[in-house]
């Protein structure tokens, strides 16, 4: 059998005029959602004024996302009130990485004037300390989605036992469930509306870093990563707190020539461009999307978002 070409149909064909008969509809597409930057300045735990920065779509949204990156802004001449959001773009640009990444992150920004990693090492633990960790707020939001849904089960049993008995009021109390948290558990810094600071707590999800907590340093007085002649300005990965070495994972090889537990706090600096290796900012923002923290923080911030919170 030889196959023939069928003529193309027209768009009166293509839209049958017994089922429309005034023609083809007009199929109007919403316009495109606009990216909104959200920048809000706030007192760190010094007392010294910082920067959270983050995107939303179509409106300005005062709740900031739980997953965030930190930047310690060390030079004596940057400015204060930038656009950390501008910065964030800048920085997608000059090191190639991919937004759908880190979409859904905040960027926090803390002003040191020439300060060591050291020095940002214990800013960060102490800021921490004073604001607690993502997961204060992750247990908060699955608690209140937790009561919104006991709440709704008990209205439409409270509605069925008014429609089936209205002459008998329900006499029953909730028992708490057994997963709610301890008085040990509560927290201790409620007082505290900014979020949390990242600290991971699965150990796999840190196999490849063999650290737990990190932030980056930025030393250039200009907020955007590439300068008028095009090159592209350094930017700092500190990462501290290392994971006990498992022998087994290690050979003596690799130990003599890097061993975390030999550096408590460990600086490099990111290349720009390249293949994607650890030593580039793309493959070391990108390694963390699946992340269990990245996750729950996600998932806690989109419901929240559905509980009408404004901060958190």
């Amino acid at each position: 059998m030889v196959r023939t070409k069928t003529r193309a149909r027209t768009l009166s064909e293509k839209w049958q005029k017994d089922k429309y008969p005034n023609g083809p509809p007009n199929i109007v597409l919403p316009p495109a959602l606009q990216r909104i930057n959200n920048n809000l300045i706030f007192k760190d735990h010094t007392g010294k004024p910082a920067l959270m920065s983050w995107w939303s779509g179509g409106s300005k949204r005062s709740l900031p996302p739980l997953p965030s990156w930190v930047f310690y802004m060390i030079h004596p001449d940057v400015p204060h009130d930038f656009d950390g959001c501008v910065f964030r773009d800048s920085l997608e640009q000059a090191h190639g990485l991919d937004s759908s990444y880190d979409r859904e992150h905040r960027y926090e920004f803390f002003f040191l004037p020439g300060a060591t990693a050291e020095e940002c090492h214990a800013h960060y633990l102490k800021e921490m300390e004073a604001r607690g960790t993502i997961w204060r707020q992750i247990r908060n939001v699955k608690k209140a989605v937790k009561d919104m849904k006991q709440r709704e089960e008990l209205e439409v049993k409270t509605a069925h036992m008014a429609m089936s008995t209205p002459a008998q009021e329900s006499t029953s109390v909730r028992e708490p469930a057994s997963d709610e948290e301890s008085a040990s558990d509560q927290d201790t810094n409620a007082d505290n509306q900014h979020p949390g600071l990242v600290w991971t707590k699965r150990d796999r999800d840190i196999r490849d870093i063999w650290y737990r907590g990190w932030f980056f340093m930025y030393p250039d007085a200009e907020v955007k990563f590439k300068g008028a002649a095009g090159e592209v300005h350094d930017v700092y990965l500190v990462r501290f707190d290392p994971l006990l070495v498992d022998p087994e994972d290690w050979s003596e090889e690799d130990l003599a020539r890097f061993n975390p537990m030999e550096h408590p706090i460990y600086s490099e600096r990111m290349e720009a461009e390249g293949p994607e290796t650890e030593s580039t900012l793309s493959y070391w923002m990108g390694r963390s999307r699946h992340s269990h923290w990245v996750q729950k923080a996600n998932e806690a911030t989109e419901n929240a978002v559905k509980l009408g919170w404004e901060s958190w």
